[in-house]
């Protein structure tokens, strides 16, 4: 019957099979390293053999952020390939390379979705104050803009701050006053002000 030790060959030590055992396994290999780096040194090549190994992963983890009908999915791929071969000289080898790379897509894909809200909210504002609707011509979200701060300038800073909160940032009543310190009540009150002052004008 077969053993793990025979008497003529000494077990390794149990510390060393548990590191060999964990390296196989969260690490990344050799060959990993090795492709990234000449993708990040510009071989065309790895670049194309690293996309084809990657790219249905990346792409799945961004529609799980973004959803699957999102028309800034293939952009945000391509934002994850980039920023991972200027990073590239950041990865260790610590996790597999999959795994960093799942890490920048749902990185990339969250920013993508923030800023998104953050532009939907700041347009939402500007058109209850009647700087106008988009899309704007660049001239156009330009002045709405400048028109849109100037107006956040005749409130208080009390005022503003649950506007920008609530308003831009979509953060609940909840949030807001365990960031500020302030009663629900009390932010109700400032953000119903804050809309009387913006369209007053």
């Amino acid at each position: 019957m077969w053993t793990a030790c025979s008497p003529d060959v000494p077990a390794p030590p149990a510390s060393s099979i548990s590191h060999t055992r964990l390296q196989a396994v969260s690490g990344a290999t050799s060959n990993e390293v090795r492709l990234l780096r000449r993708a990040a040194d510009g071989d065309e090549r790895s670049v194309r053999a690293l996309y084809d190994t990657h790219a249905g992963r990346v792409r799945r983890t961004v529609v799980r952020v973004l959803g699957p009908h999102d028309p800034e999915i293939d952009d945000v791929v391509q934002r994850v390939f980039l920023a991972a071969l200027d990073g590239a000289g950041r990865f260790r080898g610590d996790a597999r390379l999959s795994t960093w790379l799942m890490g920048i897509a749902a990185r990339r894909a969250l920013d993508e979705r923030r800023a998104r809200h953050r532009r939907t909210r700041w347009q939402s504002v500007t058109e209850r104050v009647g700087v106008g609707s988009g899309p704007w011509r660049p001239d156009q979200r330009h002045e709405a803009r400048v028109e849109a701060e100037r107006l956040l300038g005749l409130l208080t800073p009390e005022q503003r701050d649950v506007l920008v909160l609530k308003e831009f940032e979509g953060h609940t009543y909840q949030e807001i006053r365990d960031m500020t310190g302030a009663g629900i009540s009390t932010l109700h009150a400032r953000l119903q002000a804050a809309r009387r002052r913006l369209a007053a004008g």
